[in-house]
């Protein structure tokens, strides 16, 4: 099996292979070029400024390597790597790994390691030098056995790469489960992929939180059957007093699906002084103010950016510029360039057809229906997860005064009494009273510009995953 400059010796029922997960390891190869050559520009600008200049030796622990295929792409394909870990706790694997480590001639930098991957990073995080730059955990299934360990062994400002497969639990279909194993309670809804993100992120700073460390997350995506997140770790006591503002509970309506996030905690700033103080709430009363049904709870979520543009572009750039070295540059670069886009300070979305599906009504087009919202001045924008996504800083409030509008032209058969779409036409707008669906010459021009890259493209085979 070949993939990228590695070739694996694969004998079926060896060791696990997913040839769906290439986008996985392209994208990883990608990101960790760019932090390394983000650490080397930190590292350039502390010395300018006459600081200590911080020396890594790029060292790479992958936990859980099966056949070592990611280990010896790294080694190959990512310049100045000291040393890659390619630990598995499976003997088969392990054999698998000493074998193409040495097909593959990349002895003097990946080292095989047959052990626990827990006990392997409780074991480095004992010396600073032993710790990792990099830590990258992609396992089958919820990767939060082992980030108590894993927010350890990464060393000061270094990466933790997590992939969590288990989306039925984070997406809401065993929200106890969820609880169980991420201390989270997830929700059901079209912005489920979004809010996984969002738990596994809370799920790690929690583990950091307790021993004086927080994370700072550069990217996170939802791809196939999975979500990935890269996240540097730091150490300050002073910054984790911060992370119960950071996360918030969420609030959703079980009849029109209408959300409100409560933070778990708040920050006042005065002057030099610096208060944390438990958040007020709820933010909602009993009963949904927009369609009078009750409130589901979910979260704590990460509630602050889950990626950062700047970097975002700077590995979308990669990818673009080595096309030949990555077999999934398409459809990577499809999928970054809508996270790119996205409105970075608003958690969460609502999905346009299900707004339409409530009223019984004709789906307007995204262009039609981001119309009024822009001439109103609100910013809006798409998902990565999704391109009926509407991630927007207007109320939902808004929203529906749109969809009323948009009910005027094109009636609806009447609805039922009492359900939510009923009880929202009731409702008067407020907000857009009067919304205009003129698609104007600027929206027309940004969105032909925006179509130029693919972003959501087909799986390349049925059964993709």
């Amino acid at each position: 099996l070949k993939e990228g400059k590695a070739e694996v010796l694969h004998k079926p029922g060896e060791a696990f292979y997913n040839p769906a997960q290439v986008q996985n390891r392209d994208l990883s190869i990608a990101v960790l070029r760019e932090f390394f050559k983000l650490r080397d520009e930190e590292a350039a600008s502390k010395k300018k400024d006459g600081k200590e200049e911080e020396k890594h030796q790029r060292r790479v622990l992958e936990g859980l390597s099966a056949t070592g295929l990611r280990a010896i792409r790294y080694a190959k394909e990512i310049e100045g790597l000291t040393e890659v870990v390619a630990n598995d706790f499976s003997a088969a694997a392990v054999e698998s790994i000493d074998r193409n480590v040495k097909h593959n001639k990349v002895e003097e930098i990946v080292k095989a390691s047959h052990a626990d991957a827990s006990l392997l990073m409780h074991k480095a995080k004992q010396v600073e030098k032993d710790k990792f730059d990099v830590v990258d955990l992609d396992p089958y299934g919820s990767a939060t056995p082992f980030l108590d360990a894993a927010v350890q062994a990464v060393n000061e400002g270094g990466l933790l790469a997590v992939t969590c497969t288990d989306l039925a639990v984070l997406c809401g279909n065993h929200s106890e489960a969820c609880f169980a194993k991420y201390g989270c309670t997830s929700l059901r809804g079209k912005h489920c992929h979004e809010l996984a993100i969002r738990i596994v992120l809370s799920s790690i700073e929690s583990h950091a939180n307790r021993y004086k460390r927080h994370i700072v997350p550069l990217l996170g995506v939802y791809m196939d059957f999975y979500v990935r997140v890269f996240v540097r770790v730091y150490t300050s006591a002073s910054a984790v007093k911060w992370s119960a503002s950071k996360q918030s509970m969420v609030f959703q309506c079980t009849g029109c699906g209408a959300y409100h996030l409560q933070p778990l905690g708040k920050v006042v700033e005065r002057g030099n002084s610096i208060k944390f103080l438990p958040s007020l709430g709820p933010p909602v009363g009993e009963l949904c103010e927009l369609c009078g049904y009750k409130h589901q709870l979910g979260g704590p979520m990460w509630s602050q950016p889950y990626f950062q543009p700047e970097f975002v572009g700077r590995v979308r750039a990669q990818l673009w510029g080595d096309q030949a070295g990555f077999a999934s540059y398409k459809r990577v670069c499809g999928l970054l360039t809508a996270l790119e886009e996205e409105l970075v300070d608003q958690p969460l979305f609502y999905d346009l057809s299900v707004l339409a599906s409530l009223l019984n009504v004709v789906c307007p087009s995204n262009a039609a229906f981001a119309a009024p919202l822009l001439k109103a001045g609100y910013r809006l924008s798409h998902s990565h997860t999704s391109p009926m996504a509407m991630k927007t800083d207007a109320p939902v409030e808004a929203l529906w005064d749109i969809m009323r509008g948009w009910v005027k032209d094109h009636p609806v058969k009447k609805l039922k009494e009492g359900s939510p779409g009923f009880r929202l036409l009731q409702q008067e707008s407020k907000h857009i009273v009067d919304p205009d669906f003129t698609v104007t010459a600027e929206q027309r021009k940004e969105d032909k510009a925006s179509r130029s890259t693919p972003k959501y493209m087909p799986n390349p085979t049925p059964d993709w995953g």
